[in-house]
């Protein structure tokens, strides 16, 4: 059997890139001309307060699951469990204005809006070989909750046995060596059987993972309006890997890649009205 084609698709903005609207309806017109699909989001981030519905969803579906995975799932009817196709989820959620406002601190409720690191209040950790799911709550942060919010977090927290940690020591476990190992098993795992298997990267990361780019046969990045295309992954992963060494982690964001290494095209894209509208520029992809 052959080996599925890889494609990554990454965003040039930290939100609303457009990635998941292009991934679905990419996947469905690859799906209508008969090809086998596998969808991949390795990392996901999503917050309870813009996100609700999926935060419902992961009440029925008892496991964190986040609202481009939950959209995998109900409009392209993926079989595969939301754990392997995503296997590190992490839940935001808007600290407590009202405190802030009592407290003649508006300014700083401002500058926690603008920290992912303050708004993090659960996260999931799944292995694909044992299916087995670790849920973490950060209480830390939970305290700064609207009552209402606080209380949702609470109830599901004890119904997935979420371990109480602090952020530091989930951002240490992300960093291991054993989490790019595992992260590798869910993509081997999603590959089985199929032609062409989307991976969809976090926020604006390049990549969400390095090793992945040892994987991979074509880079999209999506912006509002467009999409560039790499097509010589090695010398995009060489690009990447250069900005990594000189910027640290920042080095990963995607602005760094379209500065230093121009892609091979560049199509528009318009307007679309639902993630399953068509588009012509799927079709020159393809």
């Amino acid at each position: 059997m052959s080996r599925a084609v890889i494609v990554l698709v990454s965003g040039l903005l930290t939100y609303d890139s457009g990635k998941t609207w292009f991934v679905i309806g990419l996947a469905k017109r690859l799906m209508e001309k008969g090809y086998s699909i596998g969808l991949f989001k390795p990392v996901a981030g999503h917050n309870l307060w813009s996100q609700y519905k999926s935060f419902l969803y992961s009440i029925d579906a008892g496991v964190l699951v986040g609202e481009d995975v939950m959209k995998y799932i109900t409009i392209l009817k993926l079989n595969e469990k939301p754990q392997i196709i995503n296997p590190v989820d992490i839940l935001m959620a808007p600290p407590d204005p009202v405190k802030y406002i009592l407290n003649r601190a508006l300014p700083n409720y401002l500058e926690d809006l603008d920290s992912q690191f303050k708004q993090i209040v659960l996260a999931r950790y799944s292995e694909c070989s044992s299916e087995k799911s670790k849920h973490y709550i950060f209480k830390s942060n939970i305290t700064n909750l609207s009552p209402y919010l606080r209380n949702l977090i609470e109830r599901f927290s004890v119904n997935v046995n979420a371990e109480d940690v602090s952020i530091e020591s989930f951002i240490g476990l992300l960093k291991s060596s054993s989490v790019e190992e595992n992260l590798d098993q869910c993509l081997s795992r999603v590959s089985s059987g199929k032609d062409v298997v989307i991976v969809e990267s976090f926020n604006d990361a390049a990549t969400p993972y390095i090793k992945l780019l040892d994987k991979i046969n074509k880079i999209l990045v999506i912006m509002p309006t467009a999409v560039a295309i790499y097509n010589d992954v090695a010398k995009a992963k060489g690009v990447i890997m250069e900005s990594v060494k000189k910027l640290g982690e920042t080095g990963l964001k995607t602005y760094n890649l379209l500065s230093y290494l121009p892609p091979d095209s560049i199509m528009y894209l318009r307007p679309r009205l639902s993630e399953v509208e068509y588009d012509e520029v799927f079709e020159k992809v393809l």
